[in-house]
């Protein structure tokens, strides 16, 4: 008699706790870097420790979108997920990065336009066509985040190749093929010239790799949740402590990436596995963080610069322990008020701009607008997830 397989598991409050983490890391990035807020401002960063750590905010966030793709989307790797038509991936994942982003940038760029000094570039000029397509660059992208999506944009075009071919071994090869070039690349050519090869040989794209095989354990394991998130968070507070203090893993990013992609893979796998096991329940308001972390992510970087510029002409220096004090209580406003931003920005324009796709989405599929839901609908995990989305 057939072993019944795992059942599949619904929309992950868990994914959405760790998207919230992953995207409250990268806040404290631009916060505590050595050109960043607090330094603009108060000439010295309080956050300066958590800095290292911090960036690995990014890693979490490649190791999710991996998961996501699979267990949405993975059917041609595993039986135990859904298929997905090559169109309808390709619209779903086009659909939700780039109208928000568009709609972000180009607010950024009214802005830039009227005062060009406030842009600080890495000495390459920015290409307006490759920031908005989000394609490989010399120069930073307009929205200095913008170069996560572009390896988010790459994993995308890899993983629909391995939806196009039919067979289960030839998808599973493609994704051989690219981590060996990724794996290769960058032992052969560890710091290339080309925008293309600094973004295909980065090892960061491993991490992309360790999350399919993560939503893979998650579709067919039974138990072990608490087992693989326990091992996931040793490595991961090691890891952390590492970079904290600047070690060995900081110095060689192949290292780093598959440590801290490995933790994070064990840990999302054991999260998704407890949930789905019903032994874990995440706040509701911590699931609501998740799921505007994709505005967070595109709108705090502007948010900190202006808060920077008017808040480093307005604020009187302070010494001594008083100063310490404003320093905290001005970084946790701005903290603050970045989510804010963010919460405002997922309901007044992600959000619609969501229903949208949606509904061109059943239009071009010729379903109608308004579809009854069942009465008990079963929770399932949107298509409409990746890395940096709710």
């Amino acid at each position: 008699m057939p072993t019944p397989r795992p059942p599949a598991p619904g929309r992950l409050a868990t994914l959405q706790a760790v998207r919230a983490l992953a995207a409250a890391m990268v806040v404290v990035v631009h916060l505590a870097g050595p050109t960043a807020f607090e330094h603009k401002v108060f000439g010295r960063s309080l956050l300066d420790p958590l800095w290292h750590p911090a960036m690995t905010g990014v890693d979490l966030f490649f190791v999710v979108s991996g998961f996501v793709m699979v267990v949405t989307a993975g059917g041609a790797l595993t039986g135990a997920a859904p298929r997905q038509s090559l169109g309808r991936f390709a619209w779903r994942r086009a659909s939700r990065i780039y109208p928000l982003y568009w709609l972000v940038s180009l607010a950024l760029l009214a802005v830039v336009l009227a005062a060009p000094q406030l842009v600080h570039g890495n000495g390459e000029p920015t290409s307006l066509p490759a920031s908005f397509l989000l394609l490989p660059q010399a120069g930073e992208p307009l929205l200095l985040v913008g170069w996560t999506l572009v390896h988010e944009v790459g994993f995308y075009l890899v993983f629909a190749l391995a939806l196009a071919v039919r067979a289960r071994w030839a998808a599973w090869s493609v994704l051989g093929a690219w981590a060996a070039v990724v794996l290769v690349g960058h032992l052969l050519v560890p710091h290339p010239s080309s925008p293309w090869l600094v973004v295909g040989f980065n090892p960061m794209n491993l991490e992309f790799l360790l999350g399919i095989g993560a939503g893979c354990l998650v579709l067919h394991a039974r138990r072990g949740g608490a087992a693989l998130l326990g091992a996931g968070a040793v490595v991961l507070v090691l890891a952390w402590a590492d970079l904290g203090a600047q070690g060995p893993l900081l110095r060689d990013p192949l290292v780093g990436a598959l440590v801290v992609g490995t933790g994070a893979a064990l840990a999302v796998a054991g999260l998704a596995l407890l949930e789905r096991d019903g032994r874990l329940r995440v706040p509701a308001a911590l699931a609501r963080l998740g799921d505007s972390s994709y505005s967070l992510y595109l709108v705090h970087v502007p948010a900190i610069t202006l808060a920077a510029i008017v808040l480093a002409r307005l604020l009187p220096p302070v010494g001594g322990g008083a100063g310490v004090a404003v320093q905290l209580l001005v970084v946790a406003a701005v903290a603050a008020g970045c989510v804010l931003a963010a919460s405002l920005t997922h309901r007044f324009a992600e959000q619609p701009l969501l229903r949208l796709t949606r509904s061109l989405e059943r239009g071009r599929r010729g379903v109608p607008a308004e579809v009854p839901a069942p009465a008990s609908p079963a929770p399932e995990l949107s298509g409409q997830a990746s890395t940096l989305t709710a």
